[in-house]
């Protein structure tokens, strides 16, 4: 259960990826202002297997300002707060967990953002932080879609 819950917040981190057009540079502020909102998962995976459709479609994650909070339904099983560093390349994302299943853990992840869609890696034991977004043993991933009309 707690891989489960662990990939969704690396899909929080993942939404934030994305550079500012025009040649400038994002800014960890700039990453922060462009996931603000809901977002559904898309993907979800741990040690290799997907979560189903049908616990994939009660799934979402919303960002507040720098904090963020995983839904299953109603039900809040994850919430935090989040760093960006998109000058890193890969992008980087520290998520700090503060409610539910790895309270009180820093996770260490990487992230894109392309448009709406989100992806995340993240090592949720925060012992190293994954190089692609392609996770290895240990690692998650998660990918998320803006959830439109809905902040």
């Amino acid at each position: 259960m707690r891989g489960k819950y662990l990939c969704i917040v690396a899909l929080t981190v993942l939404a934030a990826g994305e550079t500012v057009r025009g040649g400038g540079k994002a800014t960890g502020e700039s990453e922060l202002k462009a996931i603000q909102g809901t977002w559904r998962f898309v993907v979800h995976k741990m040690e290799g297997k997907d979560a189903p459709p049908e616990q994939l479609a009660k799934m979402t994650i919303t960002f507040t300002g720098d904090k963020f909070s995983v839904r299953m339904d109603d039900k809040v099983v994850q919430a935090g707060t989040h760093k960006f560093n998109p000058a890193k390349k890969p992008a980087q994302v520290d998520a700090v967990i503060t409610e539910g299943e790895g309270k009180g853990s820093t996770m260490l992840g990487i992230y894109e953002r392309k448009g709406d869609t989100l992806k995340v890696c993240f090592d949720p034991k925060g012992k190293e932080r994954p190089t692609s977004l392609t996770p290895t043993a240990g690692q998650f991933l998660a990918v998320v879609q803006r959830v439109k009309g809905k902040s």
